[in-house]
């Protein structure tokens, strides 16, 4: 039989645990309402001082209190939003890096002037922020200025030859309507130096280095499986530097040396030839600026070791505007994509070839002005993949991209194909699930034009 008093106890020391519980309970529903009704602060890191060139890009550096949902917005003199840089963008509480173009809602570049870039935001408990401002310069666009000299220069030429033969009046004109009716960009053979190591330094380098194992950069787009799959899985060696900075290549390692091309950081792949006893690395790679390839030296101490993934890999070739995905070195399938197509004035819009690793993964992403990209991934600075853009954030309706698929037409975007394809079911959204699971995938990029090619705007 069970001791009355024993029980008895044993029923008050319940009453009294509850009795605390719901004290404790009490007390801590304050603190939990404040963390529900805190306004999150905002904080502009870094906004571009020295201005950004009217139809390139640039980013700024963001701090927030709690995560939540950004908008940003670049406002001209008159008050009017020049361009929304970003539109319930999802961020977190630590520094978020946010890149855009200075190009306006309406796709044209953005005049020069002073703006004022504005942010504000709602947390995840929906509580807004207030509104942070900060001003920035839009600057005349150096391309811009070349080519209005150039065309100048070609008329005053055009009219000295009219005058003086009739003839050559008529071709002249013939010239300058082709001429003024296109943007495209055109290639021409590279400029080379010698280095004082006996190799050609510079853009267009047509040789490939001597090396036992060169990876990727002994490789063309028409390589076997097992060639790929060996490139996908190689160590890769990148830039020690944050994924949206870059580094500069040079032309020498000597006092006076000139700056031939920038990469980004450790998403981006280089090829090390020579590491020197003077703290240079001679490498190989192709630059941001216009997706020419150079062969020049960094800093020996700003490089570092990438391990890729080795269950899956991703190949773009240029040429046939294809992606195709391996897994375990088997290949999966492929579907179409469309890639950067750069003009004369905006060389950068050239997506680069090389090699690199998956980094950030950004999900939703304005598309310059004009829509909005899904599934987005940056593999290189300023440079994703995506899914074809949208009309809005989370809209069905597609922009004029996604009937480019197959040929070149993105600003250095590659966008990838909507619909699953036949050849394996790869799409957008697949590469998002799969890089999901799987970080720094590497990608692979074949170049649609020779090494020695370089923009004729490069000269």
């Amino acid at each position: 039989m069970k001791n009355p008093l024993r029980c008895t106890l044993a029923l008050l020391l319940c009453l009294l645990l509850m009795s605390a519980a719901t004290v404790a309970s009490a007390a801590s529903t304050p603190s939990v309402s404040k963390v529900f009704s805190e306004v999150p602060t905002l904080k502009l890191v870094d906004v571009p001082k020295n201005g950004t060139e009217s139809g390139d890009m640039n980013d700024i550096t963001i701090s927030a209190s709690l995560p939540g949902f950004l908008n940003l917005y670049l406002i001209d003199e008159s008050g009017a939003v020049a361009l929304t840089i970003a539109d319930q963008m999802e961020i977190h509480s630590e520094q978020n890096v946010i890149d855009f173009y200075a190009v306006g809602d309406n796709g044209e570049p953005l005049s020069p002037g002073t703006y004022t870039v504005s942010a504000d935001m709602v947390s995840q408990f929906g509580v807004a922020s207030e509104t942070v401002t900060k001003e920035t310069p839009i600057l005349a666009s150096t391309d811009q200025e070349t080519a209005v000299k150039e065309t100048a220069s070609e008329t005053k030429a055009s009219e000295e030859t009219a005058s003086e033969e009739t003839a050559s009046k008529e071709t002249s004109s013939e010239s300058t309507k082709t001429t003024a009716s296109t943007d495209e960009m055109e290639y021409t053979e590279g400029e080379f130096v010698m280095g004082d190591e006996g190799l050609l330094i510079g853009v267009g380098v047509s040789d490939t280095a001597v090396q036992t194992d060169s990876g990727y950069w002994g490789l063309t787009a028409d390589a076997t499986d097992e060639e790929i799959w060996a490139a996908i899985t190689r160590k890769m060696i990148g830039v020690d530097v944050g994924e949206n900075e870059s580094a500069y290549i040079y032309d020498s390692p000597e006092k006076g040396r000139q700056k031939i091309g920038t990469v980004s950081g450790i998403s981006q792949g280089l090829n090390v030839i020579t590491s020197r006893d003077d703290g240079w690395s001679l490498v190989e790679t192709f630059r941001n600026e216009d997706g020419a390839f150079v062969r020049g030296y960094i800093k020996t101490n700003k490089l570092r070791e990438v391990e890729p993934n080795t269950l899956y890999g991703i190949v773009i070739d240029k040429t046939t505007q294809t992606l195709t995905v391996y897994k375990d070195g088997t290949r999966l399938g492929s579907c179409l994509v469309t890639t950067g197509l750069p003009t004369t004035k905006y060389p950068h819009r050239e997506t680069p070839a090389g090699e690199f690793i998956t980094v950030t993964r950004r999900g939703a992403y304005e598309y310059y002005g004009m829509g909005y990209t899904r599934y987005t991934i940056r593999i290189n600075g300023g440079y994703y993949l995506a899914e074809v853009p949208t009309t809005k954030k989370n809209g069905s309706t597609f922009l004029d991209v996604a009937d480019s698929l197959g040929e070149k037409a993105t600003r250095g975007m590659i966008c990838v194909a909507h619909d699953a394809s036949t050849d394996g079911g790869i799409n957008a959204e697949w590469i998002w699930d799969m890089t999901d699971e799987n970080k720094k995938v590497k990608v692979l990029i074949f170049d649609d034009k020779a090494r020695t090619d370089v923009p004729v705007s490069s000269k």
